[in-house]
């Protein structure tokens, strides 16, 4: 999540904020699902999850659109996220994306997970909700929310130490399928493409280097919205994202939705243009979710965010690319509720809640109306994984 769009953030003072088939809006995915049906589901040959082109397999050999939050992981707040898997399966998700800071931060007496015997709790918290999500069949995609720059240039310490957090992680869960790998959040405001660029393969390939398959996530640029027309450059998903994931096994890319879709005030969405950013992505044969998106209830930007946010629900699903709103468990002057109280746990009537605000409304509709993609199709080995091949 960016703080200067929305106003807010987790660590404000060093922190920055924080496949589906390919469709057009013509076809519906209840169109797409019934003409694979006249062919032939190919086994998916090792229960994991792959990326093949613009989809996501699922390890029952089904094509897989991810719904879910954004929640607490570790160093933060320390919520008990471990404790709420069973409320994430009555809302209908399949997927959280669990926020911390892999470096240390004494201001915040946090310790990263960089810090030897002091970031222990933290791997230690990272397991309990892990364990206890995906159990139950829910992915849990870790994500770092603090960055590897210092002064608009890539700081080689920080960007080793953001290496070997993501080494120690490759290593414990690589035959933990429900575990993805977000590489850094938000990763470029203005900085170097190159650097972007950079950046990513440096982290990819650590990764890869442990033999984990997990699928990959890399956020795109302009604080992950990838908007073009603010002086900053955007689009670079569909630009670079072919180079990061040429021949490489399970990448899959992220954009976030907030104000930048929309005009001041809210008016004018920019559903056309946000329509053709995802198929521009889609056809580079690159798979796609929105990673963040949603609005909060107490600043003055709230209409061109939930008009912007919404140009993602309207338009996302019927192009089998998944959503993960912000925030399940909003905190300090975050608002982006999914209940009237705050936290995506406390809801009022698991059958007919009347506590949810309009941003849980739709998420909840969302979850309990997901697109059916259908049964794959095609070939596992054009993962590009090994275990595919």
């Amino acid at each position: 999540m960016f703080k200067p769009m929305k106003l807010m953030g987790l660590l404000p003072l060093l922190l920055s904020a924080c496949g589906g088939a390919e469709m057009s809006s013509e076809v519906s995915p209840s169109e797409a699902e019934h003409a694979e049906t006249m062919t032939t589901a190919v086994a998916n040959p090792t229960g994991r999850f792959y990326i093949v082109g613009k989809d996501i397999v699922a390890p029952d050999g089904k094509k897989f659109y991810p719904v879910g939050a954004n929640l607490d992981g570790w160093d933060f707040f320390q919520r008990s996220t471990e404790n709420y898997s069973a409320e994430a399966v009555k809302w209908g998700w399949n997927l959280i994306r669990i926020n911390g800071a892999q470096l240390p931060h004494a201001n915040f007496n946090t310790y990263g997970l960089v810090s030897g015997t002091a970031s222990n709790g933290n791997f230690a918290k990272i397991d309990r909700i892990i364990q206890a999500y995906t159990s139950k069949k829910i992915v849990v995609l870790i994500e770092f929310h603090d960055k590897v720059w210092s002064g608009g240039t890539i700081d080689a310490t920080k960007l080793n130490q953001t290496k070997e957090a993501w080494i120690a992680l490759a290593n414990k869960y690589k035959n933990n399928t429900y575990v993805w790998f977000n590489l850094i959040n938000e990763p470029i405001w203005g900085e170097s493409a190159t650097d972007y660029v950079s950046i990513h393969t440096t982290l990819r390939n650590a990764i890869r280097a442990t033999g984990a398959e997990n699928i990959i996530v890399v956020d795109g640029g302009v604080a992950g919205q990838e908007w073009n027309r603010w002086g900053v450059p955007g689009n670079l998903i569909p630009t670079y994202g072919p180079q990061l994931a040429q021949n490489q096994c399970n990448m899959l890319f992220s954009i976030h939705v907030y104000n930048a879709w929309a005009e001041a005030g809210g008016s004018s969405p920019h559903t056309t243009e946000f329509i053709n950013y995802v198929k521009s992505v889609q056809s580079k044969n690159l798979a796609l979710i929105v990673g963040e998106t949603g609005w909060d209830k107490t600043n003055s930007d709230v209409p061109r965010l939930k008009a912007g946010s919404m140009v993602a629900f309207n338009n996302a699903p019927a192009q089998g690319v998944g959503i993960v709103a912000w925030h399940g468990t909003p905190n300090w002057d975050d608002t982006f509720n999914l209940t009237q109280s705050g936290q995506f746990h406390a809801v009022n009537d698991w059958t007919q809640p009347t506590n949810l605000t309009d941003l849980g409304t739709v998420l909840w509709q969302l979850g309990h109306n997901k697109p059916q993609l259908g049964t794959f199709t095609g070939s596992y080995a054009a993962s590009n994984c090994a275990s595919a091949k």
